[in-house]
């Protein structure tokens, strides 16, 4: 314990040292900005219609998700960036495990991406007001705010399993970049759920994507995509939570036995 008190210490002293660390602290205050200005102006340039209110939709689907996505991009590549030092090598000879190293980073980056959810989710559902009204209905009035904590603690756990996937398949910061770009869509996915053909059983289809289940638990507490194949928000978020730990142990690892060999 007193190990991970020393790490977390060392973190806090070099927030505003570390450019990435304070990209985090900066960026969900620039994206609340935009989510809660900016898009409702680009939106009003178009015909008002079912559309636009599903668009309103996937725009809040990629909102809420890009926090843990940023959040693991930095893990990521911190973790390359040891990599092309050899720099994980040094803690053999210290009292922290290679182990311990990277469940402590894994907590850490889940913590700074469960605040940047919850600045984002709230920020722009308090500061939009009727920015995102269409037809009579407002997308983020019918998000409670226990539903945004919930979301925020559960989409969260993806940062940590986003990061040591990119660190895990790269060998070196230029190959993480790559796996960055066409694993990025991982975030789109989700907003697939709010096709016709994917209301029904079918949407689980999509289940293997991490962020499929916190955000159909987010939708589904809000009622925004109402089906008789829907599983409760609470049920979605304890398999989703469930499945990304799962996944986290296992990059963990498979992250280890790649600096091993």
């Amino acid at each position: 314990m007193n190990v991970y008190k020393r790490l977390f210490s060392y973190e806090i002293k070099n927030i505003f040292r570390d450019n990435m660390t304070a990209t985090m602290v900066v960026y969900p205050l620039v994206m609340t900005l935009f989510g809660a200005y900016l898009i409702p102006l680009i939106i009003d340039q178009f015909d008002v219609g079912p559309g636009v209110f599903t668009a309103s939709i996937i725009i809040l689907i990629v909102l809420a998700s890009l926090a843990p996505m940023l959040a693991g991009s930095m893990l990521g590549f911190l973790l390359l960036d040891h990599k092309d030092e050899n720099t994980l090598d040094s803690l053999r000879v210290t009292p922290v495990s290679l182990t311990h190293y990277l469940t402590f980073k894994s907590i850490y980056t889940y913590g700074l991406s469960v605040l940047s959810s919850l600045v984002i989710l709230y920020g722009v559902k308090y500061l939009s007001g009727d920015g995102y009204t269409y037809l009579g209905s407002n997308v983020w009035q019918s998000i409670t705010p226990l539903s945004i904590v919930t979301f925020s603690v559960v989409s969260a756990l993806f940062a940590p399993v986003f990061g040591l996937l990119i660190a895990t398949l790269g060998n070196n910061k230029i190959e993480g970049f790559a796996y960055l770009k066409s694993l990025g869509i991982l975030i789109l996915v989700p907003a697939l759920v709010t096709l016709d053909v994917l209301q029904d059983i079918r949407q689980y289809a999509l289940g293997f994507v991490p962020t499929f289940w916190p955000v159909k638990g987010l939708l589904e507490s809000a009622s925004l995509t109402d089906n008789a194949a829907n599983l409760s928000s609470a049920w979605y978020s304890v398999i989703g939570t469930v499945y990304l730990i799962g996944l986290c142990v296992l990059f963990i690892r498979l992250f280890i036995r790649r600096i091993a060999h």
